[in-house]
């Protein structure tokens, strides 16, 4: 005869590779999100794309939002501490950085959020993270609850295609994920086909979520998600790249912010279309948004948009506010 344990005591004690039986299965914490529906909290996620699709501006974007505690583009954020390793941009990251203070009019001390803006081979035997781990511990004494490494290639060491490499950058991954129960955010480059990431697919074996960024030809970027390992893929969202002026050491420059497409879009034509004493002819328009570096097929794709949500009407060739607006 099985005789039942009593529901009030645990299969096992909690620790190093402790079994839950059923009951206490099925009341474990539902997994949560870092980013809601975006990002899983303590999860591996890889971000690829192709040079000049602005995976870099992205990773920024979302490790930034968290940092300060912003929504992400409507999406709620669980705000914590953030590592940021740069390990591509260098000291240029800073730029990056200022564009997207100045366009979400962000204080830097509203950031809780570190740089590092070198190089460091993760591995689970690595000698520089046991440095990092240090500095994390002991000087500034915070857990980060995500960790961005930008790019695996500059903090690989080995071969990305052998298995056997892949295995020792994600064990290092997964250091981290343990030591600081930290989402990890993996910058990565996509082949020459462009249809997947670089190297074995050890990697994306191990990832929970799997986010694909590309450039269409209207210039706007479209972010896919095609892994999500505990919830559904989240439909495709459309960024662009927003020129924002910045002033680094007192020098005049520009960089650029991911901003939603469609509203970024059919605000500027709003805003032009409005400005406009009488209704505006088609190329009058396109000379204020190519002054403004937005492509004639954009305009010509937020011109539809508007016209379609019944925004803009269109009367002899020329564009205009609806009158509710």
């Amino acid at each position: 005869m099985t005789l039942s344990r009593p529901s009030i005591l645990a299969l096992t004690k909690p620790g190093p590779l402790r079994l839950f039986d059923t009951v206490e299965l099925l009341q474990l914490p539902a997994p949560h999100w870092l980013v809601h529906d975006i990002l899983p909290a303590g999860g591996l996620v890889g971000l690829y794309g192709q040079p000049g699709t602005g995976k870099s501006f992205l990773a920024i974007d979302l490790a930034m939002c968290v940092a300060s505690g912003r929504a992400w583009h409507g999406h709620e954020v669980l705000s914590g501490f953030v590592l940021y390793v740069s390990a591509e941009g260098g000291t240029g990251i800073g730029k990056r950085a200022q564009a997207w203070l100045s366009a979400l009019g962000v204080d830097p001390h509203e950031l809780n959020m570190a740089w590092l803006t070198e190089s460091i081979p993760v591995s689970s035997t690595s000698e520089d993270m046991d440095v990092l781990f240090r500095r994390l511990n002991d000087e500034i004494e915070q857990n980060p609850a995500l960790v961005v490494i930008d790019t695996l290639a500059r903090c690989f060491d080995g071969d990305e295609n052998l298995q056997e490499d892949m295995g020792r950058f994600i064990a290092g991954v997964d250091r981290l994920r343990r030591e600081f129960t930290a989402t990890v955010i993996v910058v990565h480059h996509t082949r020459l086909d462009a249809e997947r990431e670089r190297g074995s697919t050890a990697f994306r074996g191990a990832a929970d979520t799997m986010l694909s960024i590309a450039r269409k030809r209207d210039d706007s970027l479209i972010l896919s998600c095609n892994k999500q390992k505990d919830a559904e893929e989240f439909a495709d969202l459309s960024f662009e790249l927003k020129i924002v002026p910045v002033t680094i050491r007192g020098m005049a420059d520009t960089s650029c912010v991911i901003a939603d497409a469609k509203k970024s879009r059919e605000s500027l034509l709003i805003s032009l279309i409005q400005q406009s004493q009488e209704p505006i002819s088609f190329s009058d328009l396109l000379a204020l948004t190519t002054a403004a570096h937005m492509s004639p097929a954009t305009m010509k794709r937020g011109l539809r948009e508007l016209r379609e949500n019944h925004q803009i009407v269109k009367q002899n060739g020329r564009y205009q506010l609806r009158a509710e607006y």
